[in-house]
């Protein structure tokens, strides 16, 4: 008989994917019990970007060899690849429970919790991978971030160092180490240490990002363009590096310059949200305030929606307290994430739904008002608009919840990766607005301080309420204004994310 399988792997490894797949096929028709022959045609699969023949036959494997961890954690990377977050992690966890010490299983699933902001789970699984592999600079790097988001920013220094010690000057630790320091606010500090990780890599987009972060942070306008310029060279589809060198380009008086890169980056890449939310920055400081709310236009595109009670909850106040009880239980629930815009309060990582209850409740609500939002923007003459360039039939609803205390606010910030992104409304400290008319209002339209300008934002508030629900573009920028009565402010955040283009 043909050794099929020697010939596929052989082929596989010399980049032949087509002639490997057609040989991996030939052993599984010859062996259709050969779980290896499935897994290793299940790599390939994901390989060439084909999901659905690499679930398919990892999920085989998995079934052929119930002992072995690695075809479920293969699985798991496969669902990861193509946003089947829930499955992912169950799979992940599949793998673990055969092998409790499988390594890249661990790092995998560290890696989707910290993705999903489960941080503390996200740390276990980090320090379990590293426990087996030391010298693994990218768990390395993932816990170092997870550690400063739980607030727990000298241990995230003394993880970099410690990887620092195995593996000297780092390009990759070294850049990290940069951001764990901006996130820390110690820009003077992150400066050098993120320059060194550029002059050993220079084409570490996300470091030269941090490091103009840092040296405009420090009032240096134009190193700080110099290296964003740097991030572009070595990554020119970032939308990140793009948005943040307009919004200097602008605040700096070189709006033409920053006009020109917003629509050469929007021409290859409509809709993407960071570059919109810049060139409407841009704009308004060029002096073109129609063109700027042509673009983002608060009284049409921000919808406002009174939800009424699911069925099952007899009234409002029921449905609404069974929401706060969820997030207040969360165990993902954390004190102002470094990597987050709350303040003075805590928010959990991605809700689950899949257990149904109330979550799924209002995700079905949810739902609901966005495919009567979309109705509308279509009504209303946005089909050919930026706002549906990301549009697509099908969608998943990514949520977490949000506990702001006495004083708590959320900073200004956008969704860069939703489509649509909203919030709702659970719980209200009563008097929230005694003393103050708007205090823990939600205003759009302010952009960062960090922004350099010299025109006046369009903005407008809105009052929460019980029972709202806001929908808006993910570009726009907005907050929440602090306030000083006692009581929580308990709402869910959403963003609307594409499944397929439409």
């Amino acid at each position: 008989m043909a050794d099929f399988l020697g010939q596929a792997i052989a082929a596989h490894r010399a980049g032949q994917l087509a002639e490997a797949d057609r040989l991996y096929q030939r052993a599984i028709q010859a062996d259709p019990r050969d779980a290896r022959a499935q897994r290793l045609r299940g790599l390939l699969a994901r390989e060439r970007g084909d999901f659905e023949t690499s679930g398919r036959c990892l999920a085989r494997a998995a079934e052929l060899a119930p002992a072995d961890p690695r075809p479920p954690a293969e699985l798991g990377v496969t669902q990861m690849a193509a946003g089947e977050l829930e499955a992912a992690e169950a799979s992940l966890r599949r793998a673990l429970e055969r092998d409790p010490g499988y390594a890249r299983a661990h790092a995998n699933l560290g890696a989707l919790l910290q993705y999903r902001g489960h941080i503390e789970a996200a740390i276990a699984h980090h320090q379990a991978a590293l426990e087996a592999d030391p010298g693994d600079v990218e768990v390395r790097c993932n816990l170092a971030r997870a550690l400063v988001d739980a607030s727990r920013g000298e241990d995230a220094l003394a993880c970099c160092d410690d990887g620092l010690d195995i593996a000297p000057a780092h390009p990759a630790l070294l850049a990290v180490r940069g951001a764990v320091l901006c996130d820390l606010e110690r820009h003077a500090d992150a400066r050098p240490v993120l320059e060194a990780a550029l002059l050993r890599f220079p084409d570490d987009d996300t470091a030269a990002i941090n490091l103009a972060y840092a040296r405009a942070a420090l009032g240096d306008q134009a190193a700080a363009i110099d290296a964003l310029r740097q991030a572009l060279r070595a990554n020119p589809d970032s939308g990140r590096a793009t948005a943040d060198l307009i919004q200097l380009l602008a605040g700096n008086a070189a709006t033409g310059e920053a006009l020109a890169l917003a629509a050469a980056y929007l021409e290859a890449h409509p809709g993407e949200r960071q570059v919109l939310a810049a060139q409407g920055f841009a704009l308004r400081e060029a002096g073109q305030a129609a063109q700027a709310q042509a673009l983002l236009d608060f009284d049409r595109m921000l919808r406002i929606v009174e939800l009424a009670p699911p069925p099952g909850y007899p009234d409002l106040h029921a449905f609404n307290a069974a929401l706060c009880a969820a997030i207040e239980d969360d165990p993902s629930l954390l004190a102002s994430p470094a990597s987050k815009a709350t303040r003075g309060g805590s928010q959990t990582g991605e809700l689950r739904f899949a257990a149904g209850g109330v979550l799924a409740a209002w995700r079905d609500a949810v739902d609901a008002a966005v495919r009567d939002a979309i109705a509308g923007f279509i009504a209303a003459g946005y089909a050919d608009h930026p706002l549906m360039a990301p549009a697509a039939p099908a969608w998943a609803l990514r949520a977490w919840g949000t506990v702001l205390e006495e004083g708590g606010r959320q900073a200004p910030h956008i969704h860069p990766l939703g489509w649509l992104s909203g919030v709702y409304y659970a719980r209200l400290p009563d008097g929230m607005s005694a003393g103050e008319p708007e205090a823990g209002w939600i205003e759009f339209g302010m952009p960062p301080e960090r922004f350099r300008r010299t025109t006046v934002p369009a903005t407008r508030r809105v009052e929460p309420r019980p029972g709202r629900l806001l929908l808006f573009p993910s570009w726009a920028w907005h907050r929440t204004l602090p306030f000083a009565a006692g009581g929580r402010r308990i709402s869910l955040a959403f963003d609307v994310m594409p499944r397929r283009r439409a």
